[in-house]
Order: structure tokens, then sequence, then C-alpha cells
């Protein structure tokens, strides 16, 4: 592995996911990297509009990104699929979720939020933690226990053994988190990533139909064939 490449991305990332602009040293400390090496990435990067630095020599993410980000969406597979499934959900009372693993907790990459437009379900990388997502909880059934204890902890996995073992015998997960809040995973076959329903009223609602929903949304992202489970 390069490890320049590595840090440059692993910059980029915090910049990312952090509400304000930072400084070397505060990017140094947050990543266990030495201040001068920090100084070399985020010139490079500067060079390439990756970053922005601001007068108070602060950096955030630059133009460069976000032309990449264009880019990347225009010409994505997974995006041009995921919209094609946003425009088609017939129920906006249903919460369309597609989210990833991220440490300890799930990102949020798409999220309707029960109806909002599909420009503002996009990149909405709100971030929950993995104990309190059927997406995290169907990501992690499909590592070993092994896996699972490295990203999360002896602690967690022991709170979340049951549902782990539920997840990893159902091809959609379903988990109720609250009277209204009945809740439907599926992983999507030969990514990192798993989309799920919520909001739904369990008592109103056809449950075995929105799983059949899942699955065929899964497939059409991924491209790939889908093998049927147990339901």
């Amino acid at each position: 592995m390069n490890s320049t490449v590595y840090d440059a991305f692993r910059c980029l990332e915090l910049l990312a996911s952090a509400a304000r602009p930072q400084g070397i040293r505060e990017m140094g400390r947050e990543l266990s990297l030495d201040s001068a090496k920090i100084t070399r990435l985020m010139k490079t990067l500067l060079a390439l509009d990756m970053v922005h630095r601001d007068a108070r020599r602060k950096y955030s993410l630059g133009i460069g990104i976000h032309r990449l980000s264009a880019y990347a969406i225009h010409n994505s597979a997974f995006y041009n699929a995921v919209i094609g499934i946003l425009e088609e959900s017939g129920n906006p009372a249903i919460s369309i979720v597609i989210g990833v693993l991220s440490g300890t907790n799930v990102v949020y990459i798409i999220h309707t939020r029960g109806g909002e437009s599909i420009a503002r379900a996009i990149g909405n990388y709100q971030s929950y933690p993995v104990h309190d997502s059927v997406i995290g909880i169907k990501l992690l059934s499909a590592m070993s226990d092994e896996e699972i204890i490295s990203q999360i902890g002896i602690h967690d996995y022991r709170l979340l053994k049951n549902d782990i073992e539920q997840a990893r015998r159902h091809q959609v997960f379903a988990k109720a988190y609250g009277q209204h809040d009945y809740r439907l995973a599926c992983n999507i076959p030969g990514m990192p990533a798993a989309i799920a329903l919520s909001n739904i009223n369990s008592e109103k609602m056809d449950v075995e139909m929105l799983s059949l929903y899942l699955i065929s949304a899964a497939k059409k992202i991924s491209g790939e064939p889908l093998t049927m489970l147990n339901q």
C-alpha cells in the first residue's frame, strides 16, 4: 500500500466529515500523523484544488473535490440506478436509505426522509451508531465474528449478537424501533453497502411486499444477480 496516497485520502475524509475548517496540528492529532507530513500533503492537494486554505491557514474541501464528485455522480451506474429507484418509489411516507460502515458508525449516503426531493436525498452523509441502524446490523452480518469485534469492539458485538445472527439467516433483516417505525434492510450484492426502508407501520403495510421491493432494488443497484434466501 502506498502510504502517501493512503494518508492523503485520510486527510480528505477528515475534511469531508468535519463541521469546520481544520488546521495542520489538529489534523495531525486526529490522524496520528506528523505535522510536517500533513503540510506536505496539503501542498499537493492545494495544487490539485482538492483542498482550500483560508486566511487563518485552515483547510476545507476545495472545488476540485466537488468537480470530481460531479463527474462521479454523473457517470456512476450506482447513482443512476439509485435515482431511478427514488423516482419510481410509490410511497413517500416510507424513507429509503442507503448506508455504509465507517468504524462504529453507519454513514447514510442516501436518505429520502419520507418524501423529500431526490436532490435532498442524495449526499446526506449523516452518521449514526451502528447499533441504531438496521443497515449497520445487516452489514456486520456479512462479516465474521472476529471481523465484527475488530470493527466495533467486544462490548457492542455482545449487545448486537442476536440481531446479527438473525440478519445472517434472512435476506431482509427486519426490526421494530417503535410502534410506527418498523425497518427492513438488505445488503447490496458486490458492494460494502446496504439499502433499507424505515418509517414502516407494520400494521397497515404489507411487509412481505416491501421486502421483495427491497431485494429488487438491491439487485438493480448492484447489477448483479441476488440469490434468494428464506425471508
